[in-house]
């Protein structure tokens, strides 16, 4: 293979271009892969229309038989098994702009081909087949680009978004679009909506509350692993396994939630995720007070269920001492030399480094790992935490994890003491110490890699302005609340627009 000197006088290692005018047109966009050299450590990034995973068999009466099949991915989902969806928010939206389409379509009989990474400033989004080389197979240019859902059917491949380097501030194409503060507005969501079929009343049920259903089993499934981990260690000893065991039980009890419901909720499993996934990337805020409900109702119905099965190991292990003073760790308590100051600022490091991690592998202009990987690394990444950060305060992390058991400690008899130890340390503690944390990891990640229009951090000043006096509106309106002051916040609007 020939080494080509690069613009930045390196060498590229990667496939030349093809002699043959002809064949290139041929192959059109699926052989296009990025043309600039990848000094990274995390290997070279997916090519371009290259299958995440193998196809799937599907029989040529399933899809009318189950209308809703392959539907989940038409809207973005902000989860932790894939990268983060784009998404237009008021706050990118430049003065008097108005809603544009998500995706840009051709006129109906014209084609161009898509740009090269390189010629234009930004990126270029890939295209079929059918939509490159209309002119030479005569077929019609579609008016919207295939879905995934749509693509899995016709064989098509799926589409993906090609990122170059761009400067810091760049507007991206996006998955989705808001419109003037009303919340996000997605493709199938514009014209006529289709009529739903549902095959019975309980499926009618779950499409509308599937993405809280999966948060709640998700974060169930993983507070129970990690809760029946740390309870056979306390109540086993040497006999059950060591610390590490226990360490390792709440990372990879976090993994399988991840894989469990990653695709349909996003598997957020933690009400400081959700926030700043809410805050910084455009997750809807209605949907985010749902996340976080199922998500108490989770670590509520993990504890329940743990306690149950070491109900008698408890009682024989403990039958009169509080869950704190005999080192069970069924709920969690900073050690009694550990100062205030020092098992807050625990919990606070810990969440910021899970936050500027997950963010890290959320976006897809920085180092992504493969596909179906998010969920094992994010998994590594909350054991070496609990290795590294909880010995002092038992390592929470998730405010669910101690409040959910201390829920069901308090219902089991353990005393009103579970709630009032270390002058109320779940709540300065395991809510306002590990949601402040993530915030700042949120910001720290934003202010210093992100380039994304999204964030809050890259928003221009009068945008940021504007897009606040919109919010504080919004909220004014719909909870009644100094009503008389959103005449004067709409004047200033306008003159933010003008």
């Amino acid at each position: 293979m020939n080494r080509q000197p690069t613009a930045s006088g390196s060498l590229y290692y990667g496939p030349q271009p093809s002699p043959n005018p002809a064949a290139e047109g041929r192959l059109g966009s699926q052989n296009r892969i990025q043309q600039t050299p990848s000094h990274s450590l995390a290997g070279p990034g997916r090519m371009e229309n290259q299958p995440a995973q193998g196809p799937v068999y599907q029989d040529p009466e399933y899809q009318s038989m189950n209308p809703r099949y392959g539907k989940n991915n038409e809207q973005p989902v902000w989860g932790l098994a894939k990268p983060l969806p784009r998404v237009v928010r008021p706050g990118m939206r430049r003065d008097g702009d108005t809603q544009q389409k998500a995706y840009d379509t051709q006129p109906r009989g014209e084609a161009e081909p898509a740009p090269e990474l390189g010629t234009t400033p930004g990126l270029a989004r890939s295209r079929s087949n059918a939509t490159n080389h209309t002119t030479n197979t005569n077929t019609p240019v579609p008016q919207h680009p295939p879905t995934y859902a749509s693509a899995a059917q016709q064989n098509l491949p799926k589409e993906n978004t090609v990122y170059g380097s761009q400067p810091d501030g760049l507007l991206r194409p996006m998955e989705s679009e808001v419109g003037g503060g009303k919340g996000p507005i997605y493709e199938d969501q514009m014209g006529q909506p289709e009529q739903e079929e549902f095959l019975n009343n309980w499926v009618r049920i779950r499409n509308y509350m599937k993405e809280p259903f999966a948060e709640w089993l998700a974060t169930t499934i993983a507070i129970f692993v990690g809760l029946t981990g740390t309870l056979a260690i306390s109540t086993g000893g040497t006999n059950a396994g060591t610390k590490l065991s226990e360490h390792w039980s709440w990372g990879l009890g976090s993994m399988i939630g991840i894989y469990l419901a990653g695709g349909v909720s996003g598997a957020h499993l933690n009400p400081g995720i959700s926030i700043a996934l809410w805050i910084f990337r455009g997750f809807p805020g209605r949907r985010c007070c749902f996340y976080i409900i199922a998500q108490v109702l989770g670590g509520l119905t993990a504890a329940g269920l743990a306690y149950c099965i070491y109900r008698d190991s408890i009682i024989a292990f403990a039958p009169s001492a509080s869950a704190g003073t005999s080192g069970l760790g069924f709920y969690t308590e900073p050690l009694s030399h550990v100062s205030s100051v020092t098992a807050f600022f625990t919990e606070f490091l810990a969440d910021a480094i899970l936050v500027c991690v997950i963010f890290a592998m959320g976006d897809d202009s920085n180092a992504p790992p493969g596909a179906g990987m998010h969920s094992f690394v994010i998994g590594l990444v909350i054991y070496v935490l609990c290795i590294c950060l909880g010995f002092n305060t038992g390592g929470i992390l998730n405010p669910v994890r101690d409040f959910g058991p201390r829920l069901v400690a308090l219902m089991a008899g353990y005393g009103g003491e579970t709630f009032t130890v270390r002058d109320a340390w779940w709540f300065w503690g395991g809510w306002v110490a590990t949601i402040s944390g993530c915030f700042f990891g949120a910001t720290l990640y934003d202010t210093f890699i992100f380039i994304g229009g999204e964030s809050p951090i890259n928003y221009a000043p009068r945008r940021r302005r504007r897009a606040k006096l919109k919010e504080e509106t919004k909220w004014r309106k719909r909870l009644g609340i100094g009503r008389q002051k959103v005449p004067s916040l709409e004047e200033g609007i306008k003159k933010l627009e003008d």
